[in-house]
Formats: structure tokens, C-alpha cells, sequence
């Protein structure tokens, strides 16, 4: 029973000299940190997730929060490696306008626009591969 008395005591002791150091410094306490509400509902799935399999496995809740660490980054370099949507159907007006050509422009202007759009956005370039691949779509919708 005396251990507990002294830990506490000890415990106690680190609090105050902690929160009289903060004091001295007059420094505010750290912003908490800002989460969308997207963080908060995927939060909110996780755990509702983490319960409905604790109560079938009968596993504890802690042991499958405590696993977190572990399966959070795999989750996430599977979200990472999902493929890019296919473009939609596109119409001549709409190609003209992502490449900047008009309607009326002939084979070699579409071409040298298409290239010097794929050359900027091109995914092996650092661009995005939606928009690439809106480029491609566009160059073939108009030189159909």
C-alpha cells in the first residue's frame, strides 16, 4: 500500500513542476490540432469497425487499437496505389477548350497543343495522371 502512496506523491510532484515551468515561461499552451470533418467521420468509422470486430471475435477493443499502428500505413498505401477513374464522355467543344485550340484547328496545331499540355502534366513529370489522361481523351476526341 505504500508504493502507491509514494508514486502518487511522485506523480504529483512531476505535475506541479511541470505546470509551474509552463507558468514561468508564459507561454500558451499548444493550439490543439485542427481536423476536417472527414478526419472525424473516418476516425468514427475505424473505431465503429474496431467494435463490431471485438464484439464478433470476442477479442478486447484495446488489442485492436493497439494493432493500429501497424495496419494504418497499410491502409493508406493501398488508398495511395488506387487507380485513376476513366474520363468521361467528352464533346468536341469541351476537348477544344482543355487543349486551348479551336474547333476548326487542324491536325498539327491539336498535336503540338496536346504535346505541350502532356509535357507539363504528364504523371512521370510530376503532374497528376486525371489530368493526363483528360489531355489523351481530349487529343483523341478531336482527332477523330
Amino acid at each position: 500500500m505504500s508504493i502507491f502512496i509514494v508514486l502518487f506523491i511522485a506523480l504529483s510532484i512531476a505535475i506541479v513542476f511541470a505546470l509551474a515551468k509552463r507558468v514561468n515561461r508564459n507561454e500558451p499552451p499548444p493550439p490543439p490540432p485542427k481536423y476536417s470533418t472527414q478526419d472525424w467521420l473516418k476516425a468514427g468509422g475505424v473505431l465503429g469497425f474496431l467494435v463490431l470486430v471485438s464484439r464478433a471475435t470476442r477479442m478486447p477493443l484495446i488489442t485492436l487499437i493497439s494493432a493500429l499502428p501497424f495496419i494504418l500505413p497499410e491502409m493508406r498505401a493501398g488508398q495511395a496505389q488506387q487507380q485513376t477513374p476513366k474520363p468521361s464522355a467528352m464533346s468536341r467543344e469541351e476537348a477544344a477548350l482543355i487543349l486551348g485550340v479551336e474547333l476548326s484547328a487542324n491536325e498539327q496545331q491539336i498535336r503540338e497543343a496536346h504535346r505541350r499540355l502532356i509535357t507539363k502534366n504528364h504523371p512521370d513529370m510530376g503532374g497528376n495522371a486525371y489530368l493526363a489522361a483528360k489531355i489523351n481523351q481530349a487529343r483523341d476526341v478531336l482527332l477523330k
